[in-house]
């Protein structure tokens, strides 16, 4: 994301998406009450009778509603119009931006927060359009997901009966082929539209080094030379967290927004096991933690914040003012990925402490 003007005091910043990772920040720091201004397009009837035509204008909203299209690459922003030109629009009425990929528009809020500051500024941090393609598999089982900086998507199952070993090993043969095949036409489907940057096979025993070698026979190299075999104990779901929070990935952190976040969680929990003193949920234990300067750094799930109240908003944002007086950092956890997903199971905001 680009930020093309801004003035704190006044409460505007104006800036230009460049991403999904920019719609998906937008979709996080954008509230109910706050103004944003864009180019639109709007259906104006120009006589009594006629179908109307669609203009292009700028126009400004109160905005209602804010939701994240994923697949379909757009932000929509619900609002009632509070300026635009006075020929084609009824000021109260409603409209909706369909904020896409290289648009500009302008956002002014009462007051910007620091959490949602950080937002913005982050969204530069990592390789925006790095695109992690993960294969969970053992023998009958897998499960395919697609990890992004915004999003963890589980894009399909497939379960297949394969004999067991009292049974010919060509009849095997013959059900694992047809297993094998099934998962590459869900990968080559998705290689297609999704960019796919790297493609995990994980998996226990040597399942995956047989899928890994059918594909290289079967395949295309060009995206054979991407794949990289790690070890884990199961095709399922839960295969995904361990491989984040392994370490093996470890080169690309300043790629993938979830290695980072996973590598914070796993340290609360590591901490959790050996010495809980050194943890505080929620926001009295934090609160009571900062007032003697014993927070290190701060865990805020993005659900803490997308969609709270006014006043909660204020109480974090108080709870991160004083965390900085103290030489404290926090950090916003995205709860689309497993490790968001875990913190929001622990309370949603979580410390780790210098002392007890």
């Amino acid at each position: 994301m680009k930020i093309l003007e801004q003035n704190i005091k006044l409460g505007e910043i104006t800036v230009r998406t460049e991403d999904l990772n920019d719609l998906w920040t937008l979709y996080n720091i954008i509230s109910k009450g706050d103004i944003v201004n864009a180019l639109t397009q709007r259906r104006v009837v120009l006589s009594e009778g006629s179908p109307g035509e669609r203009k292009r204008m700028k126009l400004t909203l109160d905005v209602e509603d804010v939701v994240f299209h994923e697949f379909s690459n757009r932000l929509r922003i619900k609002g009632t119009i509070i300026e635009g030109p006075d020929d084609f629009v009824s000021y109260g009425s409603y409209h909706t931006f369909n904020i896409e990929i290289n648009q500009t528009l302008k956002i002014k809020k009462d007051k910007w927060l620091k959490q949602d500051l950080r937002r913005v500024k982050e969204t530069s941090k990592f390789s925006s359009n790095f695109t992690l393609l993960i294969i969970a598999i053992e023998s009958g089982l897998a499960n395919v997901f697609l990890i992004t900086n915004y999003n963890k998507h589980k894009i399909a199952t497939i379960n297949k009966n394969i004999p067991g070993k009292r049974y010919e090993q060509s009849m095997r043969n013959k059900y694992l082929k047809e297993f094998f095949e099934e998962i590459k036409v869900v990968l080559e489907t998705n290689l297609t539209d999704k960019g796919i940057n790297l493609i995990i096979i994980c998996g226990p025993g040597s399942i995956k080094e047989h899928f890994i070698k059918f594909l290289k026979e079967n395949s295309n190299k060009d995206y054979t030379s991407k794949m990289r075999s790690i070890l884990a104990s199961s095709g399922t779901e839960s295969a995904v967290y361990e491989i984040l929070k392994s370490g093996v990935l470890a080169k690309l952190k300043d790629k993938i927004k979830a290695l980072e976040d996973t590598e914070k969680v796993e340290q609360i929990m590591i901490l959790f096991g050996k010495n809980p003193d050194l943890i505080a949920i929620g926001i009295d234990e934090i609160t009571n933690a900062i007032r003697i300067g014993a927070v290190e750094q701060l865990l805020i799930t993005d659900t803490l914040i997308r969609g709270a109240s006014k006043s909660k908003k204020l109480k974090v944002e108080e709870i991160i003012n004083s965390l900085e007086k103290i030489g404290g950092k926090f950090k916003i956890l995205n709860t689309n990925h497993p490790a968001g997903e875990q913190l929001e199971g622990l309370g949603s905001i979580v410390a780790i402490l210098r002392y007890k």
